[in-house]
């Protein structure tokens, strides 16, 4: 059941990054799945700290039936998102900034040292490196989230 609770935490990231995609790239309202799916992602975080994992069946259901309407919503933005994500992926990994992308998310002071030393040289590479340190802070705080309530 445990397993379960890693699945569906990673199904509904996936998606609040999709609804997140049709917002920005469709016509159509999606604030409503957007919403639903932050919660049920917190839910999830918080059963799975109870140790109650017999509700991940029901998020595990409803993050299916998001990503299954959101093709109902709009099959042609649907389908962009996910040919864009190949490109995405060979654009991120061949750019020589993507290292320093890494170390900004795997070690947060890193994050701040970049920025302030490329804040004069090149701007948008220390604002990048500066989100990559917050991401990555807030990636380590639902992680430890996700394992305490794994553990506990």
């Amino acid at each position: 059941m445990v397993i379960l609770g890693v699945i569906t935490l990673i199904l509904l990231i996936w998606s609040l990054i999709y609804y997140s995609y049709l917002a920005n790239h469709s016509e159509h309202d999606v604030s409503f799945f957007m919403s639903v799916t932050l919660i049920l992602l917190v839910m999830n975080l918080a059963t799975n700290a109870a140790g109650t994992f017999g509700l991940a069946w029901v998020y595990l259901i409803v993050s299916v039936i998001f990503l299954g309407v959101g093709f109902a919503i709009d099959k042609h933005t649907s389908v962009a998102f996910y040919q864009s994500i190949g490109p995405w992926f060979k654009k991120t990994f061949t750019d020589s900034a993507f290292v320093y992308h890494i170390f900004c998310f795997l070690f947060c002071p890193v994050a701040l040292i970049c920025y302030f030393t490329l804040q004069k040289t090149n701007v948008t590479l220390a604002r990048s490196c500066g989100r990559s340190g917050l991401f990555g802070i807030l990636f380590g705080i639902v992680l430890v989230w996700a394992v305490f309530g794994l553990v506990l």
